[in-house]
């Protein structure tokens, strides 16, 4: 009872009975519970950022199911359409008429069936550069590009020159043999040392018999005398039998060896002065420059650029018109590929481009020139190039479409069912 009377709270002055310390701590406590209320503004955002990222996921995913995988048919439905397609990326119209005949679409890049590095045949200075060698101008073969200095190289002609007709007139003075003024020199002085030797014999005959009563040095000198006039005797006879005879055989060799090797370093040196002229080794267009005037060039240089002045290479050429396509083709679709199957060539940077279509409405015609014959680990794919003929290019668009490293658009055409072996 007392204490109900002390919890119990006096009356306000209005009437009211006056609030208690519990109704104070329920009434907090309902507060706390409650709480203010909620914006309605705040929960809504996260909502709308699914929504909106489950939209771009829808998209995209559309857009990757009507482009396709690498190597199916879908692609653009606007420019198919424009280039006679059906709107799903199946060409057709000529040369493919039906819808089904392109089985395969891949993408692959362009490259020179035959590039090449024009480097020089001997090195030097480049004295002299054609003003038009520059990315893009056509040279014909043997069209001249530039000149190397040839000071030393035509100093080395001449001399070779004039070594060989040195040569050349010692074989031909063996060959026609000793004039008949020598031959007859030659007589005379064997028989002056036939002469000679009958008086030298003479004089040694008559000292033997009076060897007693002559000086011992007389005896001497008259012996010496003899042996002397006999040697010369000996002497005489070869030489006059050398000259009778004419030139030893071993001799005409060794001069006809001298000639053909003084020939060899004349070829030699003269292919080296003539080839101070670098000339276009192929009719093709320039692809790149690696050289100016006043620069050395060098073949025997190991980079194929230039560094510090020498360069191993002048430019490379590529006839533009002769030219593949180097695709890898996914290895559950190669089977669909074969060599020599028709193909369609669509330069993708041209691929909706009118003047380009008006031309060639689905492309260039190609065919496949080879499988190679290993595959691409990494890739999971194995290497495919697609041939141009060189009919197929006009003059006027070579390297104007299709261009070394574009990118192109290849699609294989159906092949026969009876052409397959």
């Amino acid at each position: 009872m007392l204490h109900d009377k002390e919890n119990r709270a006096p009356a306000l002055e209005n009437g009211a009975p006056t609030p208690t310390l519990g109704d104070r701590v329920r009434s907090l406590r309902l507060a706390e519970r409650t709480g203010p209320a909620p914006k309605t503004g705040s929960g809504a955002l996260p909502w709308a950022v699914c929504v909106i990222l489950l939209l771009m996921t829808t998209a995209f995913g559309y857009r990757a199911y009507r482009a396709g995988p690498v190597g199916s048919t879908a692609g653009s439905s606007e420019g198919d359409k424009e280039r006679g397609g059906d709107g799903k990326g199946t060409y057709t119209g000529s040369p493919s008429s039906a819808t089904g005949d392109v089985v395969l679409q891949a993408k692959g890049y362009v490259v020179a069936v035959h590039p090449v590095q024009v480097s020089p045949k001997v090195g030097g200075m480049l004295v002299e550069v054609s003003p038009r060698l520059e990315e893009g101008r056509i040279f014909k073969e043997g069209e001249v590009l530039a000149k190397i200095e040839d000071v030393d190289y035509r100093a080395d002609r001449d001399q070779a020159k004039y070594a060989l007709r040195a040569a050349e007139e010692r074989l031909r003075e063996m060959e026609a043999g000793n004039r008949p003024e020598e031959i007859e020199q030659a007589k005379a002085e064997l028989d002056e040392a036939d002469e000679n030797m009958d008086l030298a014999k003479r004089d040694h005959v008559r000292a033997e018999r009076t060897r007693a009563i002559i000086a011992a040095n007389e005896y001497d000198k008259i012996r010496s005398t003899y042996r002397a006039a006999s040697e010369r005797l000996k002497r005489a006879r070869q030489s006059y039998k050398l000259m009778y005879d004419g030139p030893r055989i071993e001799k005409k060799l060794a001069g006809e060896a001298e000639v053909r090797q003084n020939r060899a370093m004349l070829a030699k040196a003269q292919w080296r002065l003539e080839n101070c002229i670098i000339r276009a080794p192929v009719t093709g267009t320039i692809t790149s420059k690696r050289a100016e005037r006043g620069n050395i060039v060098n073949p025997g240089a190991f980079s194929t650029g230039s560094a510090g002045g020498i360069s191993a290479s002048l430019c490379d050429m590529a006839d533009l018109r002769d030219i593949e396509i180097d695709l890898s083709i996914q290895e559950r679709d190669v089977a669909t590929v074969e060599e020599n199957q028709e193909c369609l060539i669509m330069p993708e940077a041209y691929q909706n481009d009118k003047r380009f279509l008006a031309k060639h409405p689905h492309g260039y015609v190609g065919f496949v020139s080879r499988l190679m014959p290993t595959a691409d680990r990494a890739k999971g794919a194995v290497p495919v190039r697609v041939r141009i003929p060189r009919e197929s290019i006009p003059p006027d668009e070579a390297g104007k479409y299709l261009r070394p490293d574009m990118g192109a658009l290849v699609s294989f055409k159906r092949v026969a069912s009876n052409d397959k072996k």
